[in-house]
């Protein structure tokens, strides 16, 4: 997944899921925060192709990768353009063990299904 080119400034324990989301078709990520042990870990992402949202979702739920984490649509108050977030329930460690679980499922999803 080396091949991504993200920003320098991109919080190390996001690095593997950023990557693992830009593999996917259609998806792009365009902000991240691991949180810092205080806040939830997330990722901010653009999907021009809904085909990718489903793998994404699938990630999220206990029985397929065994914790839950929230993907939802948002917006701020001037109504910009969509943007999905994945967002951790978990902080600090625990949230960053299981982003990084994540990533590794997506790159053998994505390589099995799409």
């Amino acid at each position: 997944m080396s091949a991504i080119h993200l920003p320098a400034d991109v919080d190390e324990q996001c690095r593997a899921l950023c990557e693992a989301l830009n593999t996917l078709p259609g998806i792009k990520t365009v902000e991240s925060c691991c949180g810092h042990g205080e806040r939830p870990f997330r990722i901010w992402f653009e999907a021009h192709s809904l085909k990718s949202l489903p793998l994404v979702a699938y990630h999220t739920v206990p029985c397929h990768v065994g914790f839950f984490w929230n993907c939802r649509v948002t917006t701020d108050c001037a109504m910009s353009p969509v943007l999905f977030l994945l967002e951790s329930i978990e902080v600090g460690e625990v949230a960053y063990e299981q982003a990084g679980k994540m990533a590794t499922a997506l790159g053998t999803e994505t390589e099995l299904k799409l």
